[in-house]
């Protein structure tokens, strides 16, 4: 189906099966690209592109057709991404790899994705807010080389010291996170772009 989006639109809005998966196939790769930029996690990425699709379908009778498709799904995506960012109790910034951001911080990988390089850079910025001492344990803890033990060990303080510091740390660079996210996603009204 290589019809032009606002003959889909208005096949979409009629119920028209084919025309959806069309849509889906066309913007569903772009949306699950800007939800992982902006939420920094694979599984709440792919929650985000399911529920806009999902919604898309479910309200496709009150779509205006005259509206452009892509500013429709992208304001609809844009809705859910904020609403993820603003719930606290979404796990966004997952650092499930943590050795491989040390390494990034780092500048030790040359041919990082430009959609990791803008995470990274969040993270850099986020590292840097820290105190002087939160940001060694911090940067100790990431790199998995170390355990809490040993970390102690090297700086003099107590493991208890360490496990706190580094949750704290830990709470305020993805802190850091969501509030630049949040500010992206608001403060262009063509941020998909």
């Amino acid at each position: 189906m290589g019809e032009e989006p606002q003959i889909l639109l208005t096949r979409l809005v009629e119920g028209n099966h084919l025309a959806f998966a069309s849509i889906y196939k066309k913007y569903a790769r772009q949306a699950y690209t800007l939800a992982f930029k902006y939420l920094g996690s694979k599984e709440l990425a792919e929650d985000a592109v399911q529920n806009l699709f999902l919604k898309l379908w479910r309200n496709r009778a009150e779509i205006d057709t005259s509206r452009d498709i892509a500013h429709l799904i992208f304001r609809m995506l844009k809705n859910d991404l904020l609403n993820t960012l603003r719930d606290s109790r979404n796990e966004v910034f997952v650092l499930d790899n943590c050795l491989e951001v040390l390494n990034m911080i780092d500048g030790a990988d040359a041919e990082i994705q430009q959609l990791r390089q803008d995470q990274v850079e969040i993270f850099k910025q986020a590292i840097k807010r820290l105190s002087p001492q939160r940001r060694k344990i911090f940067t100790l803890k990431i790199t998995g080389n170390y355990s809490n033990q040993e970390i102690a060990d090297m700086l003099h303080l107590s493991v208890n010291t360490i496990k706190f510091q580094y949750s704290q740390s830990l709470k305020q660079v993805k802190a850091f996170a969501r509030e630049c996210a949040i500010a992206a996603i608001i403060s262009s009204p063509y941020w998909w772009m």
